[in-house]
């Protein structure tokens, strides 16, 4: 599993049909409060952007989001109680007035929908669904919502029959999307939402939730906290044995990168994923943990420098990041996985 397929930090560790409760987003300051207490008044944009890196509780922010708007609670005017019937749906997926837009994530989704949901973008079909959808009445008579996950996975064609939603909402309609490159979007949707960029949480913040959420894997937090950069999904998923294993390639990598065989090491990357979307997800798991790595050296450099010039000794590794998000960029453009993680890696050893 990538960091881009992870689900919510809040659904980690749920056993299946278990229910699960709204979380609210942490460490986010005075922005997301202002934004929510809009939200519980109505009165939150018609179209609303989260921006944040993989991991970083996008998804949970969403939810809040969400809730803020439906909650009929008069507990908290600047918040969803979070635990009304109301917070429990949304939190759950079941919500009647919440509409969500998303990828497939595995291939039991990818069967049970077949072609109306794709591994790879959220296709036009989905966004005129959607869109019937919001022209009904609200089944519960506050508001609709519909979230897209992955809004920079929207197709063009997607986003160009979006705009007539983002320009004639309706009344009491809303649509939140998510995004990790914003950029993605067109000039014309993007001028059209409003922004949240979700902040980086500190090391003492994240090592407390990694210890309430996940006590069994402390060993791994040193190495979680490093490379999640202050994303506590990425952290979490950092921790996942699936996760642990590619970190170890990443580490035997830059331990001997001069006597790195690239095939060799993209084929161990990619080992036991013989479908498409697994090869890409595998792909973007080992080029952030690499990124995540060289970027802990360069900025151990500029520590040990207290503020001297660290120019030449840092070149390397900001060439390195900057080859590794070339190579995900590839990955966008549907090139094979094994071809970029070889294109990548050769680059390593000149």
């Amino acid at each position: 599993m990538s960091a881009r397929n992870a689900r919510p930090a809040h659904d980690d560790d749920v056993p299946s049909g278990e229910l699960v409760r709204l979380q609210a987003p942490v460490g986010q300051g005075e922005a997301m409060a202002r934004w929510i207490a809009l939200a519980r008044r109505g009165r939150l944009p018609h179209g609303f952007l989260v921006t944040g890196p993989r991991g970083s509780g996008k998804s949970t922010a969403m939810a809040w989001f969400a809730a803020a708007l439906l909650c009929p609670s008069d507990l908290d005017t600047e918040a969803p109680c979070g635990v009304c019937r109301t917070c429990s749906q949304v939190a759950n997926h079941s919500h009647a007035d919440v509409h969500v837009l998303e990828l497939a994530r595995d291939q039991a989704e990818k069967k049970m929908w077949g072609k109306e949901r794709s591994f790879y973008a959220i296709t036009v079909d989905q966004v005129r669904r959607a869109q019937e959808t919001l022209q009904r009445h609200a089944v519960l008579g506050r508001a609709r919502v519909l979230c897209i996950e992955d809004a920079d996975s929207l197709s063009t064609e997607a986003q160009n029959a979006l705009l007539k939603t983002l320009e004639e909402p309706g009344q009491a309609t809303f649509l939140l999307l998510e995004a990790v490159q914003p950029d993605r979007l067109l000039p014309t949707v993007h001028s059209r939402l409003q922004r949240l960029a979700l902040l980086p949480l500190p090391e003492p913040m994240l090592r407390t939730h990694l210890q309430h959420r996940i006590p069994q894997h402390a060993a791994r937090f040193d190495a979680a906290v490093r490379v999640g950069r202050g994303s506590l999904g990425a952290c979490m998923l950092a921790c996942t044995e699936q996760v642990v294993q590619v970190h170890d390639l990443v580490l035997e990598l830059l331990r001997e990168h001069d006597r790195l065989r690239p095939l060799a090491m993209a084929r161990a990357v990619l080992a036991g994923h013989r479908e498409r979307h697994e090869q890409l997800d595998a792909a973007r798991t080992f080029l952030w943990l690499l990124r995540s790595e060289v970027a802990a050296a360069r900025d151990a450099l500029a520590v040990d420098a207290a503020g001297t010039y660290v120019g030449p000794p840092a070149e390397p590794w900001t060439t390195w990041i900057e080859r590794t998000l070339e190579a995900e960029r590839d990955l966008e453009l549907q090139i094979n996985p094994d071809q970029v993680l070889v294109a990548c890696l050769v680059q390593f050893v000149r």
